[in-house]
C-alpha cells in the first residue's frame, strides 16, 4: 500500500511539467507561457484521502476517508486563504496482543470474554467525522501550480469498534469501560497539512494534500494502557493523503468576457470592453496570465517584433529583446540573418551565432565551407581544406595573415569587419595617395557620436596601421544615411569623424595626421530605401592625402 502512495505522489509531482508541455532537452524551448491560474475567489473541493492510525496497535493497515473543503483567498492578499475542511471515515487497525502491554491488556479484554485475544489478531476499525476551521498560506497563488500549507483546530467525533460493540450491563453502563461516557467520543485536537494544485482551467484545479492531527486521546482505538497510578501511557494520532479536485467560484465581473475582471482591468489600465486592448492579437488575459507581456503595447519589449508573432510565430519571449541572449535581437536573428532566435548557437558548431556573424561563417551551416571540418575546429573556415590541417590547405603559419572584410548588416545599425588567419602567401592591400578605404564595425550610439565599446578593436586595428605608416597623412570622413534632416545628418557625420580622431589621437597618433569631414548623406553607396542600404551608408572612411 505504501508503494502505491508513493507512485502517486510522483505522479502528481509529475503533473506540472506534463500540463506545461516541457520537452527533454530545454534548450529547443527558451521560453515557456505561463500556465492558468484562478480567476475565483472561492474554492469548493471535493476530498479523497487514505487514512493511517497510530497507537498501540500501529500496523500496515490503511483506511479511507472522504470529505469536502471550502477555501476564500483574500482578494487584497490571495497569499492567505481561510478555509474549513469537513472529513468522514474510518481507520482500520489489527487489535492484538503485544509483550509491552503486559496484564494490562486483560484488564480491558479478559480471557473470559475474549478467549484469543492474546494469541490471535483481529481487524477493528474507528469511524470518525471531523470539523475543521483552517488557516492557509498559499506560495504561489497566482502560478500554475500552487503549493501551501494549512492549520487549524479540529472538532472530530470518533466511534471505536471495540466501545461501540461492548455488552451494557444491567446499569446501563459499559461491560468493559465503566469510566467512558458519551462525551469521550469528541476530540479537540490541532491539524495541520500541506499539499498543492494544479490548475486545469481558470476554475478547475486538481491537487494532492496530507494532514496530521495530533488526536490527544487515549480511546481511538479503544484500547488505552493504564500506567501504575492509573493514568493513559499513550495517546493516538492519525494522519491522512490523498487527491484534492477543486472548483473556483464567484467570479468577477468580466465585461469583455477575455477572463480578465473589470476590476483587474482597471488596475492594469486595460479596456474593459475590449478583450485586445493593444489589438496585436493577443487577448488581454494571455497577455496578463500566459505570457506576463504587456497588454498596452503590440511589442512589449521594442525589439521589432510584436508580440503576436513572438507567441505564435517563433515562439520567442515577448518580454526579452534578444530571448536567447546570444547579443543579436530577435528581430535581426528572424529578419536578418535568419538565425534562430532561441538558440544561441543555431548550427550547435560551438560557436555562437554572433562570433559566427562576425568571423563571416553561417551561422545556420556548421560547416560553412562545405570541407567536413565543422566551423568551430576549422582554422580556415571560409576556404575548403583537408582534415589533417584543421580546414585548410596547408598547414597553418602563425606568422601568415590575411586580413579580408566580410559585410553583415544588421537592424541595430551593426557592420563587421572579419579578420581571417588562412596559410596562404601574405596579401598586400596597396592604398594610393587620393584613395579611401572603409573601415566597417565602427559602430556609434542612435543619433549621436559616442563610439561603441564594440568599435573599440577595430579602431585599435587602425591606429596600429597608422603607427607602422608614419608617413600616411588621412581625412577621417563621416557618412549617414537618409533619415533625418539633410543639415543634421552633416552635422553628425562630422561630430562622428571627429570623435573617431579624438580616439586614434588617444591612440597615440599625432593630430596634425588627422582631419575630419562630415559628408552627411550626399555620397551613399547603397539604396535608402532598404535596411541593408541605409547600414551600408553609415560609415567611416580614411581618405589617404596628398601632403
Amino acid at each position: 500500500m505504501f508503494a502505491r502512495i508513493t507512485i502517486i505522489i510522483s505522479l502528481f509531482a509529475a503533473v506540472p511539467s506534463i500540463l506545461q508541455g516541457k520537452p527533454a532537452d530545454s534548450l529547443y524551448r527558451v521560453y515557456e507561457k505561463q500556465q492558468f491560474y484562478p480567476n475565483g475567489k472561492l474554492e469548493i473541493a471535493a476530498l479523497g484521502f487514505a487514512t493511517k492510525y497510530f497507537g498501540e496497535y500501529t500496523d500496515k493497515h490503511i483506511g479511507l476517508s472522504a470529505g469536502i473543503m471550502t477555501r476564500y483567498m483574500l482578494p487584497f492578499l490571495p497569499e492567505i486563504g481561510l478555509g474549513v475542511r469537513l472529513t468522514s471515515g474510518r481507520l482500520e487497525y489489527e487489535r492484538r496482543y503485544k509483550a509491552r502491554f503486559g496484564p494490562d491488556f486483560l484488564r480491558q479484554f479478559p480471557t473470559a470474554d475474549f478467549p484469543d485475544a492474546m494469541v490471535r489478531g483481529t481487524m477493528r476499525y474507528t469511524m470518525f467525522s471531523a470539523f475543521e476551521p483552517a488557516l492557509f498560506i498559499n506560495f504561489f497563488p497566482r502560478s500554475s501550480v500552487n503549493y501551501y500549507i494549512f492549520a487549524g483546530y479540529s472538532t472530530m467525533m470518533y466511534y471505536p469498534q471495540d466501545i461501540d460493540e461492548d455488552p451494557i450491563d444491567d446499569g446501563g453502563i459499559l461491560k468493559h469501560y465503566p469510566d467512558y461516557h458519551d462525551i469521550d467520543r469528541l476530540s479537540l485536537h490541532w491539524v495541520g497539512g500541506v499539499g498543492f494544485d494544479v490548475f486545469l482551467s481558470r476554475r478547475l484545479a486538481l491537487g494532492m494534500q496530507c494532514a496530521f492531527r495530533y488526536v490527544r486521546t487515549d480511546l481511538l482505538d479503544g484500547y488505552a494502557q493504564i500506567d501504575g497510578n492509573g493514568m493513559p501511557t499513550n495517546t493516538d494520532n492519525f494522519a491522512e493523503a490523498g487527491v484534492k479536485l477543486s472548483y473556483y467560484a464567484f467570479e468577477r465581473s468580466d465585461s469583455d468576457g477575455d477572463g480578465v475582471g473589470d476590476e483587474d482591468e482597471n488596475k492594469y489600465g486595460t479596456n474593459p470592453y475590449s478583450a485586445d486592448t493593444d489589438g496585436d492579437g493577443v487577448s488581454d488575459y494571455d497577455e496578463i496570465s500566459f505570457y506576463r507581456s504587456n497588454p498596452l503595447k503590440l511589442d512589449s519589449d521594442n525589439d521589432g517584433v510584436s508580440d503576436y508573432d513572438e507567441v505564435t510565430l517563433y515562439n520567442t519571449n515577448p518580454n526579452l529583446a534578444d530571448t536567447d541572449g546570444d547579443g543579436i535581437g530577435d528581430y535581426d536573428e528572424i529578419s536578418l540573418h535568419k538565425t534562430n532566435p532561441r538558440l544561441p548557437d543555431s548550427d550547435d558548431d560551438g560557436i555562437g551565432d554572433r562570433d559566427e556573424i562576425a568571423r563571416g561563417t553561417n551561422p545556420m551551416n556548421a560547416d560553412t565551407d562545405g570541407d567536413d571540418v565543422p566551423d568551430g575546429q576549422d582554422k580556415c573556415p571560409l576556404n575548403a581544406g583537408m582534415t589533417e590541417f584543421h580546414g585548410c590547405s596547408a598547414p597553418v603559419r602563425n606568422d601568415i595573415v590575411v586580413v579580408r572584410d566580410t559585410i553583415h548588416i544588421s537592424r541595430s545599425d551593426t557592420v563587421y569587419i572579419t579578420q581571417i588567419e588562412t596559410s596562404l602567401p601574405k596579401e598586400t592591400v596597396t592604398i594610393h595617395k587620393g584613395q579611401s578605404f572603409t573601415v566597417y564595425g565602427i559602430n556609434f550610439r542612435s543619433g549621436s557620436a559616442v563610439i561603441e565599446p564594440d568599435s573599440y578593436p577595430i579602431l585599435d586595428t587602425v591606429a596600429v596601421w597608422l603607427r607602422q605608416n608614419s608617413e600616411i597623412i588621412t581625412e577621417v570622413r563621416g557618412h549617414t544615411d537618409s533619415i533625418g534632416s539633410v543639415n543634421s545628418n552633416k552635422t553628425l557625420s562630422q561630430e562622428r569623424a571627429a570623435a573617431v580622431i579624438e580616439y586614434l589621437v588617444d591612440k597615440g597618433i599625432e593630430r596634425l595626421r588627422l582631419s575630419a569631414a562630415g559628408y552627411g548623406e550626399n555620397m551613399p553607396i547603397g539604396d535608402n530605401g532598404t535596411p541593408e542600404g541605409r547600414a551600408l551608408n553609415r560609415r567611416i572612411e580614411f581618405f589617404v592625402k596628398n601632403k
